[in-house]
């Protein structure tokens, strides 16, 4: 309890604080007393003493010593028995004041037993009643969830019972419930700071405190936070108060409240993650052709938005080897790596219904999988296709620099029949194996140049050798270090649509390098590397090193 309200304890009634008024709303959790001046390394924080000061009675000068001391150990204050000086000491009240350090002259006809006694007993019993008004709020918000209500009604319960209003974010600082202050168009205004400050928050156990910039009616500009926490952070459970100080009382009936909806949360996540499991398992099925049953497809898969009417495509979405790391790293939990593939699957969900598109996503292993129903214009595949992209590419470009996430595409062609959904699964997986083999991230493959692969297999393997070593000539006899360095860059700056500043950024070198390197392929080959025909000659030429090698 504060030492003001210690203060008030029948035994201390008759007590005068002497100097040190500033530091009255200290916490007083223990009460000890002080016998010799070497006190100072047995003081434990937030300690009360008192003493008759009889080993101080001929050394004043010791106690002024040890007041900066004291307050510097977090003794909450020092109580005096004046039976053995007429007066507590100015030199000593002077520093008190200075250090904000309480010293209290206390009332003769009571022993310092009976005093550390009931002052402990008030402590304890002041603590007991917290616990027990805890354990009723306790009671109350389970019994909520028992009754079948939730965590909206958790919220108002809670905000009545701390007179404040409260507000629950989720980890990405979405709103997920709020009490009824949060109507007013005044709370509002507030709720894009509130999150600004709850996003600066650690994920800790413990409630901590953050300033409100603007003002806030009612002066309620500080907020009080309780990280909610079940397997993983879960958000924030908040309310607004008038000053920084945390109470006992308020911090230990938002810990309940906040330990009630952490199991709400896991329980509701339980029954997300088997729903996901199963759905997960069913169109892992599908793609896989385990599912031959038209009918049967087409009726299980309504459940979850897949659409017969309107033509699909699959595509396949892995997250990118991060090239950053420097050496091993330690393997993630696996509470950790479901926690990760929960928060890419919900940022996925939300990036592609954002643009309105009409879709069923699923993971299976380490790739998550969208079908994708799309509207096409038979007569221009080419224009659906380059929107498709330009849509790709934006989700990307948006989860990269707003998450973080570097994610590459593989996409399948267009089906008619849902029986066909293995078809461009197969399409966006070597679509997506195609791009990544050429050291690409961040890419949005379609599934065309294993078409052009196709018509090559139908040529003997000697004409592709030759028209292969026809195309790079002088090329091929150079070492094979600085033949590979050569050919390197050469496929990068046709993979990069002949950019010589992407080519480098891809090659980790100077665009100087590039130039280089591709003017003596130039003088090497016999072929001008911006001619049209040039180029295509050494992308399908590319195309049959892949089958050569193969044979």
């Amino acid at each position: 309890m504060k030492l003001a309200e210690l203060l008030k304890i029948p035994f201390l009634l008759e007590s005068k604080v002497i100097c040190g008024f500033q530091g009255l709303n200290r916490v007083v959790r223990s009460v000890n007393m002080m016998d010799a001046p070497d006190i100072i390394d047995f003081v434990k924080p937030d300690e009360l003493l008192i003493t008759t000061a009889y080993a101080l009675k001929d050394s004043p000068e010791e106690l002024v010593a040890l007041i900066p001391e004291l307050s510097a150990a977090g003794c909450v204050g020092l109580g005096i028995k004046k039976r053995f000086w007429s007066a507590i000491p100015q030199e000593a009240i002077a520093v008190a004041n200075e250090v904000g350090f309480p010293l209290i002259e206390l009332p003769l006809n009571v022993s310092l037993g009976d005093l550390i006694n009931q002052a402990i007993d008030s402590i304890l019993d002041k603590h007991a009643d917290t616990l027990r008004n805890a354990l009723k709020s306790h009671r109350q918000f389970s019994s909520l969830i028992l009754k079948g209500q939730g965590i909206p009604e958790i919220v108002r319960d809670l905000a009545e019972l701390l007179d404040s209003p409260v507000i629950l974010l989720d980890q990405r600082m979405n709103l997920i419930s709020a009490s009824s202050h949060f109507r007013e168009q005044a709370y509002q205004d507030l709720l894009p700071q509130i999150r600004e400050s709850a996003s600066q928050l650690p994920d800790e156990e413990r409630t901590s405190v953050s300033f409100l910039t603007d003002a806030a009616p009612e002066a309620l500009n500080y907020i009080a936070a309780h990280p909610i926490m079940t397997y993983q952070p879960q958000g924030f459970l908040l309310t607004l108060q008038q000053s920084a100080e945390l109470h006992q009382l308020p911090v230990m009936i938002m810990e309940q409240a906040a330990n009630v909806i952490s199991f709400e949360l896991l329980k509701k996540q339980a029954v997300k993650e088997r729903s996901r499991r199963y759905k997960n398992d069913l169109f892992t099925d599908i793609v896989n052709g385990f599912m031959t049953s038209e009918q049967e497809l087409i009726h299980r898969g309504k459940r979850y938005g897949l659409s017969e009417n309107l033509p699909s495509l699959c595509i396949v979405i892995k997250q990118d080897d991060d090239l950053s790391r420097r050496g091993p790293t330690l393997p993630l939990s696996e509470e950790q790596q479901l926690s990760k593939r929960e928060e890419m699957y919900e940022v996925l969900k939300e990036a592609f219904r954002s643009r309105g598109h009409s879709f069923v996503l699923f993971s299976n292993k380490d790739q998550f999988v969208l079908i994708l129903s799309i509207s096409i214009d038979k007569t221009a595949p080419v224009d659906a296709e380059r929107m498709l992209r330009e849509q790709l590419t934006e989700i990307s470009d948006d989860l990269y620099h707003r998450e973080g996430l570097s994610l590459s595409f593989g996409v399948g062609n267009p089906i008619d029949r849902m029986t066909d959904l293995p078809v461009t699964y197969k399409e966006a997986v070597e679509a997506w194996e195609t791009a990544y083999s050429s050291k690409k991230r961040r890419f949005v493959q379609f599934y065309h140049v294993k078409k052009l692969t196709d018509l090559l297999r139908m040529l003997p393997v000697e004409e592709l050798k030759k028209y292969y070593n026809d195309t790079f000539k002088e090329l091929n006899r150079l070492d094979e270090k600085e033949r590979q360095d050569l050919m390197r860059t050469l496929v990068a700056y046709h993979d990069n649509n002949c950019q010589i500043a992407e080519t480098a950024k891809q090659l980790f070198v100077h665009r100087n390098t590039v130039v280089y390197r591709l003017e003596k392929c130039e003088q090497l080959t016999g072929r001008k590397i911006r001619n049209t025909s040039d180029n295509l000659r050494f992308k399908v030429a590319y195309l049959m090193e892949q089958l050569i090698d193969a044979d």
